[in-house]
């Protein structure tokens, strides 16, 4: 699809959660860490996608200075204890896109609500009962690109 359409920028707007960045924080994800990919029993990096050359962080992403730069962990799995490993912050779709996008030289840029975050207000509510906040931040950030 990138290929037949050949956009100007892919833009990623979500959610995710953080034990570094408070609730209702928006941040600016530049690297992603694919963190369901572990083949260290096969002598391979953690976080590593096989028989590629990149690193454990994917740096990848439009940097804008008015929002909090971050790590992501990508990953199918959902994290119940969102401890700091060698992310900032995680979800579930950023490192699929920006891998793509890098692949087709396409430039990215991706922003993150923060759902779950570090705050202790944090523990009283349910994704879902967040979403209104997450969809008025991120409209925010969409009208000043």
């Amino acid at each position: 699809m990138i290929s037949a359409k050949n956009p100007l920028l892919i833009l990623s707007l979500g959610t995710a959660g953080s034990s570094v960045f408070d609730f209702g924080e928006v941040v600016n994800p530049i690297g992603w860490v694919q963190r369901d990919m572990n083949l260290t029993e096969f002598a391979a990096p953690k976080y590593v996608v096989p028989f590629s050359d990149d690193a454990q962080v994917l740096e990848y992403g439009n940097r804008d200075k008015k929002y909090p730069a971050a790590i992501c962990g990508s990953g199918d799995t959902f994290v119940r204890n969102i401890a700091a490993d060698i992310w900032d912050c995680v979800e579930m779709e950023g490192f699929a896109i920006a891998y793509a996008c890098r692949a087709a030289g396409v430039p990215f840029a991706a922003y993150k609500f923060i759902s779950d975050g570090k705050s202790a207000d944090t523990q009283d509510h349910e994704w879902t009962q967040v979403l209104d906040k997450a969809r008025a931040a991120l409209h925010k950030v969409y009208e000043e690109i």
